[in-house]
């Protein structure tokens, strides 16, 4: 019997798939117990972590930094249990989803509880949108500021009548927010098995295909963002693709003649080593399920500009190889060229001539995007290693996975199509250095099916312990990988109280029309009446600006607000603003510091607010009636 044959018996044999739980107990008892142990064991454990890391210590190498050593034993439980349950007789049994979204708390749910803020700020930004719904009931496409956000405004619209509902200010919606990494995580460990699933009839495989993209989601597009929701959706609309709306060209006959026959051999072999075909889908539930493929495909194209594009890709990827029909290419097209020209239709006549113009050259931007190693700190060198690291190990073990089963007569037609249907964005799109970390998300959730495929291959006998603990062991190790390059930024991307409580006071008093400098565009930023202020960070100046900036702070910085009316001038610098110059040499070591000190003990300006970690300063002759302002 071969190697397909054995999956699709496995597929289609229930005394295999769903074996009655006394037979699995009988015959795996020992292990679903230890795995249990070691689950209990690593929740223990990080329970206590919860308790005894202190946030305030974060250096330039990120969580890691703080993090007692007791989670690394909770890291290599959770291993340990995951190769457990792997094991036959248990990997049908919920231990092996349990160990992952183990692996979900301690990676994703770790920072979320431990850190008392909403990390990144893009992410308070997006709270700002949503307070800009909350207050005008809507959000303007013409709007000047944010616009990609105002031109797609899927996340924001809803999550503001969610607020409006039950009456949540921004700073509690930040508070919700931030655990948002855990949430969408956990949430798309419960989709992906769906979509492995037609891809592979053996659950170590589908199993560690999950376990190993909870590792290799690295990048940071999970928080509260359109990205990280679009990101779902797409994974939902997969599932349903490669699932109950996928279709076997009833024209296409391998047996026949001519064309027929030659497309009957193409799409016998573009899918060779899928599990069937369910023979019966009933058509209510193929009805309900497009439905549902076209709601998605509306929602993505209201929330998020980018993942339209993989979209289209994907589902015109697997009308190529006859999987799916032409019709959901044709009307996710019609839905995204009809948003384009009628709701977003502003902003595209602006940006348009620059996508024309940088079509297909962003070489030059993606080299950019990597961390310049002789310019940022020693820690942030180790975290730029360690996150390239990751993703090469899961590349390379995804090429070698992918390899093994072609070898083994696999063809994974479907897998490979949607591995590679993100790639368009890079030549498509003006974003960028930044595009090639969109690619790597979108591609992630099927390279690291062909990455699992190199420990599961095809479904074997139980004398697979090798193999599972190898992929256990490869997880946990890289775990450590992915909290420096997840959390290697956190000295920059994590903000005290005191920087939140300083924001508020600044976005609460100041008024409309004012202009705030700001060392750099990194704290707790416009997260209320964004729309009211004109931003200036220093950071983002030309070195010429820069450099007479840091040669006489208070006359500088008076020259740029001179015009600026009386008490409609600010500048704030925060602790921040200062890790985020200093790790990544944006500005010389130590910029913001100096900044601050001048401007203490300048006649020019005053301190109107001041906090543990940030400083509000306006100009002296601006700054009559403000000195009550300082608490």
């Amino acid at each position: 019997m071969n190697v397909m044959t054995r999956e699709f018996s496995l597929a289609m044999s229930p005394a295999l798939k769903a074996p009655p739980l006394a037979d699995a107990g009988r015959v795996s008892t020992a292990p679903f117990n230890l795995a249990s142990i070691c689950l209990c064991l690593a929740f223990a454990l990080w329970l206590a972590v919860l308790f005894v890391t202190d946030p305030a210590g974060v250096d330039d190498y990120g969580l890691i930094s703080v993090l007692p050593g007791i989670i690394w034993v909770a890291y290599a439980a959770v291993g340990l249990g995951f190769a457990l349950s792997l094991r036959r007789g248990v990997c049908e049994t919920p231990m092996p989803l349990l160990m992952i979204v183990m692996l979900v708390l301690l990676l994703h749910g770790t920072p979320a509880i431990v850190y008392d803020e909403l990390r990144y700020a893009w992410a308070w930004k997006h709270v700002g949108v949503v307070d800009y719904a909350q207050r005008h009931g809507q959000i303007d496409p013409k709007a000047p500021f944010l616009a990609t956000y105002a031109n797609w405004p899927g996340l924001f619209v809803f999550c503001a009548a969610i607020a409006n509902l039950f009456d949540i200010k921004p700073i509690q919606l930040a508070d919700i927010a931030r655990f948002s990494p855990p949430a969408l995580n956990l949430l798309y460990v419960l989709v992906l098995p769906q979509i492995y699933r037609r891809f592979t009839a053996d659950p170590r495989l589908v199993w560690g295909g999950v376990w190993l993209f909870v590792i290799g989601n690295w990048i940071g597009q999970d928080y509260f963002s359109p990205q990280g929701v679009a990101f779902l959706f797409y994974l939902l609309l997969v599932a349903l693709c490669v699932g109950p709306l996928r279709i076997v060209p009833g024209w296409a006959d391998p047996n026949g003649r001519g064309f027929s026959k030659f497309c009957g051999r193409y799409f016998a072999f573009v899918s060779r080593g899928q599990p069937p075909v369910t023979l019966a889908v009933p058509p209510k539930l193929r009805a309900v399920a497009s439905l549902a493929a076209m709601a998605l495909i509306v929602m993505i194209t209201a929330t998020h500009p980018l993942t339209p594009i993989v979209v289209l890709m994907a589902l015109g990827g697997l009308w190529v190889i006859g999987q799916l029909s032409l019709g959901y290419l044709v009307f996710a097209g019609l839905v995204e060229v009809t948003w384009l020209l009628f709701y977003a239709d502003g902003y595209m006549s602006s940006v348009l001539p620059e996508l024309v113009q940088r079509f297909g050259d962003t070489s030059n931007e993606i080299s950019e995007r990597l961390v310049d190693t002789s310019i940022v700190s020693e820690g942030q060198v180790v975290v730029s290693l360690a996150s390239r690291a990751l993703t090469g190990a899961i590349a390379l073990a995804a090429v070698l996975g992918g390899l093994r089963r072609l070898v083994a007569g696999f063809r994974d037609g479907p897998a490979i199509v949607l591995t590679l249907a993100p790639a368009f964005m890079i030549v498509a799109t003006s974003y960028g250095g930044e595009i090639v970390f969109r690619v790597y998300l979108f591609a992630l959730p099927f390279l690291t099916f062909f990455a699992a495929a190199l420990f599961f291959p095809w479904s074997g006998s139980q004398r697979d312990a090798i193999a599972r603990y190898a992929i256990g062991t490869f997880g946990a190790v890289l775990t450590v990988a992915f909290v420096l390059a997840n959390n290697g930024k956190d000295r920059q991307y994590t903000f005290s109280r005191a920087e939140v409580e300083a924001s508020e006071w600044l976005y609460n008093n100041a008024p409309a029309g004012s202009v705030l400098v700001e060392g750099a565009p990194n704290y707790p930023e416009q997260f209320m009446n964004y729309e009211n202020f004109t931003y200036v960070p220093i950071s983002n100046e030309s070195k010429q600006s820069i450099s007479a900036v840091l040669a006489d702070p208070a006359t500088e910085l008076g020259d740029w607000l001179r015009a600026v009316p009386a008490g409609s001038a600010f500048i704030i610098i925060t602790r921040s603003q200062k890790a985020y110059i200093d790790d990544l040499g944006v500005m010389p070591k130590g910029s913001l510091d100096a900044i601050e000190e001048a401007l203490r003990g300048s006649a020019r300006f005053r301190l109107v607010r001041a906090t543990a970690d940030a400083s509000v300063f306006a100009p002296n002759e601006q700054g009559i009636g403000m000195g009550e302002w300082i608490k």
